[in-house]
């Protein structure tokens, strides 16, 4: 064999052997982000089946983190995680349950938020990994078939259980560029009553799929809130050119007092134009319909 053949041969061996390490390495981070969110589940009494109204025994994981506020489930996916929530919005971004530095952070609630009486909307933020792991499986909900599998998800502060049934999904962007200057505040934590109509309003146009679940300004909200990466611009060998701010969000209400948990998801239907960031529009070839219409501000923004 030439020496040329042999470096290059060595060259293609190391450029393996590295790619392979950090292949190995991600798997590795996937179980270990697993398995701890299971013991930790362990450490939760779990439901006996019964519907009881009592929440169950935080107390091992409060020991372990005074910063909880609650648990998160969401059947069909991976998402069985404890909640968290402190005074800003970054800490948690990239440091885990365990206060450790870990680029997989933490789902945390807006530190804005009430965690205790909850607030008009309670938003919830988690990292997409596009790994199953934290908030990562949420981008499931873009399916309508999806949607109809698991209507309804589980939420519990440390004094209170919550069901909550889904409202709407939609894909917006956190950045004004992507989208004429605008940008949709879903994540306000108090949507003033007089305020409430043109926030559904916002929410209706945007909706991937129209759900038979109703909504009123009493209700409670929550928001779960992920990257999605459906806005990046790519060229024609697939290579990513711009990685956009697109988030995925889905807005749901809880479970009424004395109302039944039950979704008729034969109901449900895809709305065949949703509102996008114009940045979809773009990227698609298409016009925006919705270009020249005035977006919904919260008041807190206005004044």
């Amino acid at each position: 064999m030439s020496a040329g053949k042999t470096v290059v041969l060595m060259i293609c061996v190391v450029l393996f052997t590295v790619s392979s390490g950090f292949l190995i390495k991600h798997f590795v981070e996937i179980h270990r982000n697993k398995d701890t969110f299971e013991k930790l589940s362990q450490l939760v009494p779990s439901d006996d089946g019964s519907n009881s109204s009592d929440t169950p025994d935080y107390s091992k994981l409060l020991e372990m983190n005074s910063d909880l506020v609650g648990w998160i489930t969401v059947p069909n996916t991976s998402i069985n995680h404890p909640v968290v929530k402190t005074a800003n919005n970054e800490y948690y971004l990239d440091h885990n349950f365990d206060k450790e530095s870990d680029r997989r952070g933490a789902v945390f609630m807006d530190y804005r938020n009430n965690a205790t009486e909850l607030d008009s909307n309670t938003i919830l933020y988690g990292h997409n990994c596009y790994d199953t792991t934290m908030f990562s499986e949420l981008v499931k909900y873009e399916s309508i078939d999806f949607y109809k599998k698991s209507p309804v998800f589980e939420f519990n502060t440390l004094e209170k259980k919550y069901k909550w049934k889904i409202y709407g999904v939609f894909i917006t962007s956190a950045a004004e560029s992507e989208d004429n200057g605008y940008v949709f505040y879903y994540n306000t934590p108090n949507v003033d009553e007089n305020d409430f109509d043109g926030f559904i309003e916002e929410v209706n146009k945007r909706r991937l799929y129209t759900t038979d679940v109703d909504i009123n300004s009493e209700d409670r909200l929550m928001i779960l809130s992920t990257c999605v990466r459906n806005l990046d611009l790519k060229n024609k060998a697939g290579a990513t050119t711009y990685r956009a701010d697109g988030r995925i969000v889905i807005l749901a209400r809880a479970v009424r007092d004395g109302e039944s948990a039950e979704v008729n998801t034969e109901k449900a239907y895809v709305n065949e134009n949703p509102k996008y960031p114009q940045l979809w529009y773009d990227k698609n070839g298409t016009q925006n319909p919705y270009k020249d219409e005035k977006g919904w501000y919260p008041q807190e923004v206005i004044r």
